[in-house]
């Protein structure tokens, strides 16, 4: 097994049961060269700095006011405009990762962004939401307003 290849699941069988994520990330950490500053620019993506723009909530960390601009000249409302620029594809960004396992971890993520809206913006009715293409594999999440369905389509 070389680092490359290296699964959490695997790790804990090995150590009889008695390994944690920490001591998986430390491990990884420790034989591959990350630069130093990819922990912080992880952090972003599961707890993004969030601000009120043009009456919804869009993530500071990777907004793009001529984007969003863009999609409202278009005749996007600012609603539809901020699922767009909200969007991350979490199987783009996070390369070689399975679609069963960007699941997990959309679902993951849009818990963490929604209790920072909640605390954030307790009003605020926009939610994050993981959108599957299941023909194509890839996995995004945003925020905005969808039914209450986890899954939605924008």
């Amino acid at each position: 097994m070389t680092v490359e290849n290296w699964k959490y699941d695997e790790f804990v069988k090995a150590n009889n049961g008695k390994f944690s994520a920490l001591d998986f990330i430390h491990a990884v950490s420790a034989n591959v060269a990350l630069p130093q500053d990819f922990a912080l620019c992880m952090g972003h993506l599961f707890a993004p700095q969030m601000a009120i723009f043009d009456g919804v909530i869009v993530i500071v960390d990777w907004f793009d006011e001529a984007k969003y601009q863009e999609y409202r000249r278009n005749g996007m409302c600012p609603e539809e405009a901020q699922a767009w620029v909200n969007m991350v594809e979490l199987t783009d960004i996070l390369q070689g990762i399975s679609f069963d396992n960007a699941k997990i971890l959309a679902a993951f993520i849009a818990g963490v962004w929604d209790e920072r809206i909640g605390q954030a913006f307790p009003n605020e009715t926009a939610r994050a939401n993981v959108i599957l293409e299941e023909d194509s594999d890839e996995v995004f999440i945003t925020i905005g307003k969808f039914s209450d369905e986890r899954d939605a389509s924008v």
